[in-house]
């Protein structure tokens, strides 16, 4: 099947543009300063997302437009670098403490020693629908949230919106996959985090590797598939290299947080802070519905270009065979070195029933 088918804010800046020309050259930056009124302070913001994901579309885009639009009115101004041109995902915790990146985004599962708790959204069988997750995990980012308190705080981190990838499923170059017996002994690609447990719950051997670097591995036989969500496998052209996937099987979802450095929050005055809450809070909402969208147009393209989905139904319960026990050994190996595991994921679940009415809302 489709056989035919492969194919000092000056200082900062000064830091960021070396940084972004050593990795793209600046000529591919998505922003810079000099748009709208000049302000009295530039925030450089870093992000591993291009505006064409549906993570920049619906969240980042805004909130770049909005303080390019309004910043000027409480004395800001902001210089935008997509795509990685800061730094790798597991780069960003750093580059927001450090005030390299005054704003950045923060994907747990790729830090996963400095963050374990914060991936609690990854976990399989937990999220169906990114608003009903991306607000549940806003609470416990919230100032005195035990997520803020646990790991953003103590590394000088200020969380302002989460996104949240769903509908994570087992996909493959070249395997059949309707039970997860058929990926035994298989390479997958992982996110790292709470998905390596996923990975290996099916028996395959995990390798840890951004999406962006997944065509070519599944084209040079590195890995034989990976477990994502639709909504990352088109945005990369992964459609023409992935041939099968499950529907329904809910192996875990991705979180990405987007932060400010704690010290440049604190030195903003009341106008400014007040800006970029209302933005963030509409990236929030923003970046949740199209991520919701997203999925089923992702299934969409993914069956035009020719990828087999098996539906689980059928095999249900082998897959949720998986998924309590996968939480479950997260509680256990997270508890066993002293962090509160079990509080996390008990207050997760709570919120998720908090914002139960948010799921499948658009407004």
């Amino acid at each position: 099947m489709g056989g035919d088918r492969r194919g000092g804010a000056s200082a900062r800046r000064a830091v960021a543009a070396a940084l972004a020309a050593a990795a793209l050259g600046l000529a591919g930056c998505a922003g810079g300063a000099g748009a709208g009124a000049r302000g009295e302070r530039t925030l450089v913001m870093g992000d591993n997302f291009s505006l064409t994901h549906p993570m920049g579309r619906g969240g980042t885009e805004g909130f770049v437009e909005g303080l390019r639009a309004r910043g000027g009115e409480v004395g800001l101004e902001v210089e935008y670098y997509a795509s990685g041109q800061l730094g790798k995902q597991w780069d960003m915790p750093t580059m927001a403490r450090t005030g390299v990146a005054d704003i950045a985004v923060v994907s747990p599962s790729y830090v996963a020693s400095e963050m374990p708790l914060s991936s609690v959204g990854d976990l399989p069988g937990l999220v169906a629908d990114s608003c009903q997750a991306g607000y549940a995990l806003r609470e416990l980012l919230g100032e005195g949230g035990v997520l803020y308190e646990e790991e953003f705080r103590p590394l000088g981190l200020h969380p302002l919106w989460v996104g949240v990838i769903p509908a994570y499923e087992a996909m493959a170059a070249d395997i059949e996959i309707a039970v997860p017996e058929d990926l035994r002994g298989s390479v997958q690609r992982s996110t790292g985090g709470a998905q390596d447990r996923i990975v290996e719950a099916i028996g395959a051997a995990g390798v840890a590797m951004p999406i962006g670097d997944l065509y070519e591995a599944l084209t040079r036989g590195t890995v034989e598939g990976t477990v994502a969500s639709p909504v990352s496998i088109t945005p990369y052209g992964l459609e023409e290299v992935i041939w099968h996937s499950t529907k329904g099987a809910n192996l875990g979802s991705f979180t990405s947080v987007y932060v400010m450095n704690e010290d440049t929050w604190r030195g903003l005055d009341e106008a400014q802070r007040e800006l970029v809450g209302e933005l963030a809070d509409e990236a929030q909402q923003g970046v949740c519905e199209e991520l919701n969208r997203s999925v089923d147009e992702s299934y969409a393209a993914m069956a035009a270009a020719g990828v087999e989905f098996v539906d689980v139904t059928p095999d249900q319960a082998k897959w949720e065979a998986l998924l309590e026990p996968t939480r479950r050994e997260w509680v256990r190996d997270l508890e066993s070195i002293g962090r509160p595991a079990g509080r996390v994921l008990e207050e997760f679940t709570r919120a998720l029933d908090r914002n139960a009415d948010r799921a499948g809302v658009a407004s």
